[in-house]
């Protein structure tokens, strides 16, 4: 075999296997993954309301539109899992989990049909702080929520 063949071909095995991993990080339903053994993951409930534009507070998504934001400190790598209910339309919120200065980690919004919910599991999240935006995609209503936060 030419040493040319051999790398190329190792080359490709680094290439699929790098780039195939990037599946895994967005889980498409809840996994059973546990907190490590003797840990007692963290649960955070939040009730809250998105105001409307126009009461002196700034947009804080794309400019157009207002949110929350609260922040959490992960101690030990480990699943983070949040939900948000709301009262209204099904897809009038959104939700974005991010690491504390470095960038988006997650963003969801509900089911065009159904429940007035987003759920979702990150089942492995280094230790480090993070930071969750609840997101109202409709400007001119008060949106009450329920975010519930486990880590």
């Amino acid at each position: 075999m030419s040493v040319f063949l051999t790398v190329t071909t190792a080359l490709s095995l680094v290439f699929v296997t790098s780039c195939g991993g990037m599946t895994a990080l967005s889980p498409a339903g809840p996994s059973s993954t546990p907190a490590p053994t003797g840990v007692t993951p963290l649960a955070r409930v939040i009730t809250g309301a998105v105001g409307p534009l126009g009461d002196g507070t700034p947009p804080c998504f794309a400019d157009r539109y207002r949110c929350e934001v609260y922040g959490f400190a992960l101690e030990r790598e480990g699943p983070i899992e949040v939900t948000l209910e709301w009262e209204g339309a099904p897809r009038a919120m959104m939700v974005q989990l991010y690491w504390a200065g470095e960038g988006l980690a997650h963003e969801d919004v509900a089911a065009r049909s159904g429940p007035s919910l987003i759920s979702f599991l990150r089942p492995r999240m280094e230790a480090a702080n993070y930071r969750i935006r609840v997101v109202s995609l409709e400007p001119a209503t008060t949106i009450p929520f329920t975010l519930t936060v486990k880590y």
